[in-house]
């Protein structure tokens, strides 16, 4: 007789905003070098001539009250967790709100140097799970797990895209069914250019929850930019999906993805390799006129042969959606296919099969898988023999910013006031 499935009681509902301001809404991280740290960090007149020439490089880390001006003001309280480290506090001249400045090579909340866990973050970005990398580094499970929830503070876009003229045009939306704890759980998930950048866990697959769920993108995106407005988003035809998009962005035009079509096709007729060239052959038309006669052309081949009733359904299915595939051709650069989240979809299977699903409460297995795709989004690529790449990661070639060597360093400065443009307003 099987055991009784057992699962403890946790929140599956969407908290609400913090009351406060975050702690790393306050934090402005700087590329320093250990180096310059040593030299520099107890001197004003030579931090001012640092954070000076940062400032007018990189304006992007700094809050807009302290362009304008300001002055150094003392040292936070010195660390428990690493000897040595105070942070430095800085506010904007005649101004009574403090900012704290981070070197990049420190995590936040002091958890540890970039140098002693960049290894191991990027072996948590392929889905090592925490009990392997403490056998090899040390510390704890949680230790490791706590490490990557906190990145999944930061702000997805604000933190991957620095650039609000970078912000994507078109986009790819799906939702990831993943096991949590004992029930069904949905991860929203919007992607462009090799990125993650939206994320939202949620209970359900209707309206209601997945506008919800796709909002915190919209909302981080218009954090960066508020006049965003993303032309195109492909996704499959779940309704709920195209609903979400088009309630957090009115003028978006949604894309149907053919792949999808193609694939409820070949789940039917494996074998027959001969009807999935022809398939796609009607994908490959260059202009939409093209796109109709292929597909009244398929559609003639079609009825000319002998099929299955299950393979008459799916074909049929796809001749009638000819005029709903044919708009992508209206919107050049748009996605046809949702090959750009269902890559990153696939590695975010592996991981939660891996950890056999999320096991957490809302919040925190959000964070979670917030902070995995920041990992993603900045974890160099694959070097290539005898050549050289022109961008390190996603997050360098979408936003074209490199500020560190180092790529979890560079994660860290992008990441400075959590990735947000307008810090919340400081408690005095």
């Amino acid at each position: 007789m099987d055991a009784p499935k057992r699962a403890r009681v946790l929140n599956r509902n969407r908290s609400a905003d913090p009351s406060q301001p975050q702690r790393g809404e306050k934090q402005i991280v700087i590329p320093m070098t250990r180096e310059q740290f040593e030299q520099s960090w107890r001197d004003s007149s030579k931090m001012r001539k640092i954070v000076d020439r940062i400032m007018a490089e990189y304006p992007e880390l700094f809050p807009p009250c302290l362009l304008d001006g300001y002055a150094f003001h003392g040292f936070a309280r010195p660390s428990k967790k690493l000897d040595g480290m105070q942070l430095r506090k800085i506010r904007p001249s005649g101004g009574t709100e403090a900012f704290h400045l981070r070197p990049c090579f420190v995590m936040s909340y002091m958890t540890a140097t970039t140098d002693e866990i960049e290894y191991p973050l990027q072996l948590a970005s392929f889905g090592v799970p925490c009990w392997l990398l403490t056998q090899g580094f040390g510390h704890s499970d949680m230790y490791w797990h706590r490490l990557v929830e906190r990145l999944g503070r930061n702000s997805l876009v604000g933190t991957t895209v620095r650039d609000p003229k970078r912000l994507p045009e078109h986009l790819a939306a799906d939702e990831h069914h993943v096991d949590w704890n004992g029930a069904k759980g949905y991860v929203a998930t919007t992607a462009a250019a090799g990125c993650i950048l939206g994320v939202g866990l949620t209970k359900a697959a209707d309206d209601e929850h997945l506008t919800a769920a796709y909002g915190e993108f919209a909302e981080e995106a218009r954090n960066l930019n508020p006049e965003y407005a993303p032309k195109t988003v492909n996704t499959d035809g779940w309704a709920a999906t195209q609903n979400a998009f088009q309630a957090c962005f009115s003028s978006i035009v949604v894309i149907l993805c053919f792949l999808h079509g193609f694939l409820k096709i070949r789940d039917r007729s494996r074998k027959n390799h001969e009807l999935h060239r022809a398939v796609w052959e009607v994908y490959w038309a260059k202009t939409a006129e093209e796109f109709r006669s292929r597909m009244e052309a398929f559609r003639t081949w079609f009825e000319s042969q002998t099929w299955t009733t299950s393979v008459r359904e799916m074909a049929a299915k796809l001749w009638k959606r000819t005029e709903e595939y044919a708009v992508a051709y209206d919107h050049p650069g748009c996605r046809r296919t949702s090959n750009a989240v269902d890559r990153p979809m696939n590695r975010m299977h592996r991981l939660a099969y891996a950890g056999r699903g999320l096991h957490g409460h809302q919040a925190g297995s959000q964070r979670r898988l917030r902070g995995w795709a920041l990992l993603l989004n900045f974890r160099p690529f694959a070097k290539r023999s005898g050549k050289v790449r022109e961008h390190e990661s996603p997050a360098h070639r979408m936003s074209g910013k490199r500020y560190c060597e180092g790529w979890l360093e560079n994660l860290q400065v992008s990441a400075s006031l959590m990735g947000r443009r307008k810090p919340s307003p400081a408690i005095r």
